[in-house]
């Protein structure tokens, strides 16, 4: 697996755009994502009872498995609208279907940004028109453009997989996202949408995204809020020729995979863990990212509960904001995370150096800890010493700049 120049339209046989229609001010606000061919889709959403509208919609159509375009709008949410706002998430795929042609039951949808306020639907429909003609091979960084709120950065990763295609084309995989504030595991206020010329089963390509998903979106964190508007979607037009990538049941109990999938899986997690990176490392008013590895955990759900207690904590994330080496913040959260954890038995290291030694201070100098957690990047290791399982989260600090933001956001 290589990375490639490029975005959102480097796999073969997509095209994107990305307009300003005035739901924002100024900025690109509408952008879509299109297969030229059938495709396969598969999605994750949001486990937040309260949905938005373009959410239910795309859940309700993406169990066909099958997708060709994503309509996607920021500076509105689409969320607490009511009857009226799940109509014009289904409006907003009707418009796209007529334009070019396709089935509505081909389209999906997803919004961002202000809860609350009905789309102005005028303003949509036009978007959506002056998209549709701006559709391009080249459209990939207008896409990033255009669905951002508070971030700073745009997000956006193309990579090469070590599987041939026609021609002994390699398979390409690529992924564009947004997310900033809101952020929480089990999806945030975050939007991805990943394309592929892979030719993949359906069933194999939905495993694959809960993997990928399961193993970096569901393992950051930025302020621990979870939002109405959680959605990764990915799409395989099988534009590269590959041979099919499938898994099978020979039994019951046996789960035969092709030699592809994980090849596949490994790509997909790569472009996944990166965009979630970015995301955490954008983090409304952040300064500092940091990450928290726990190992020796007696079962996964214990090493991960632990990881994100940590990662969550807003002693720990203030404690990074000001470099304070205040390592009895990690041991009060982790303890609180309603495990079986042994105190007596606990390791703690920060980047490298040992501050917690079998539940007790290792008396490591607190003029060097503040120099490292002074860093940019900085890295935790939890050692629970009762057995093999490990997790790791991803989290940043919280500043008063976070404060400032989200008390002026409308």
């Amino acid at each position: 697996m290589t990375e490639i120049e490029g975005g959102i339209t480097t796999p073969l046989g997509f095209k994107a755009s990305g307009v300003h229609c005035g739901i924002k001010r100024n900025n690109l606000d509408l952008a879509l994502i299109f297969s030229e061919f059938p495709a396969v889709a598969a999605g994750m959403f949001t486990t937040n009872k309260v949905k938005a509208a373009p959410v239910m919609v795309s859940q309700r159509k993406i169990r066909r498995g099958r997708a060709r375009l994503v309509v996607i709008n920021s500076g509105n949410a689409n969320a607490c609208t009511g009857k009226r706002g799940f109509e014009n998430a289904v409006k907003m795929c009707d418009i796209a279907a007529r334009e070019l042609g396709i089935s509505s039951e081909e389209v999906l949808v997803a919004s961002t940004g202000v809860i609350g306020e009905q789309l102005p639907m005028d303003k949509v429909e036009e978007g959506i028109k002056m998209a549709v003609k701006s559709l391009s091979s080249q459209g990939s960084s207008q896409v990033a453009e255009a669905i951002i709120t508070t971030d700073k950065k745009i997000k956006q990763l193309a990579v090469e997989t070590d599987i041939l295609g026609q021609g002994k084309k390699k398979v390409r995989i690529a992924g564009v996202a947004k997310g900033s504030g809101m952020i929480a595991p089990n999806l945030a206020t975050m939007l991805c949408f990943i394309t592929t010329d892979a030719c993949i089963a359906r069933d194999a390509l939905k495993e694959a995204l809960q993997r990928a998903v399961n193993s970096s979106f569901n393992q950051i964190t930025v302020d621990g809020d979870m939002s109405t508007n959680d959605t990764v979607i990915i799409l395989a037009n099988g534009r590269a020729g590959n041979k099919r990538i499938k898994t099978w049941r020979k039994k019951p109990t046996l789960r035969v995979e092709d030699e592809n999938f994980e090849k596949f899986c490994k790509s997909l997690d790569y472009i996944c863990i990166y965009l979630a990176k970015s995301i955490v490392r954008d983090g409304e008013g952040a300064t500092k990212v940091f990450e928290v590895k726990v190992e020796g955990a007696p079962f996964p759900q214990d090493a991960r509960r632990i990881a994100r207690k940590v990662a969550c904590s807003n002693l720990v994330k203030t404690a990074i904001a000001g470099a304070s080496p205040n390592w009895g913040r990690i041991m009060a959260a982790l303890g609180a995370a309603h495990t079986k954890v042994k105190p007596e038995k606990i390791d703690i290291l920060i980047d490298n150096v040992l501050v917690v030694k079998r539940g007790e201070p290792a008396g490591a100098p607190l003029s060097d800890l503040r120099e490292r957690l002074s860093k940019d990047e900085i890295s935790m290791l939890i050692r629970l010493n009762q057995g093999d399982c490990k997790a790791t989260f991803w989290g940043c600090d919280l500043t008063e700049k976070y404060v400032r933001i989200n008390k002026r956001y409308v």
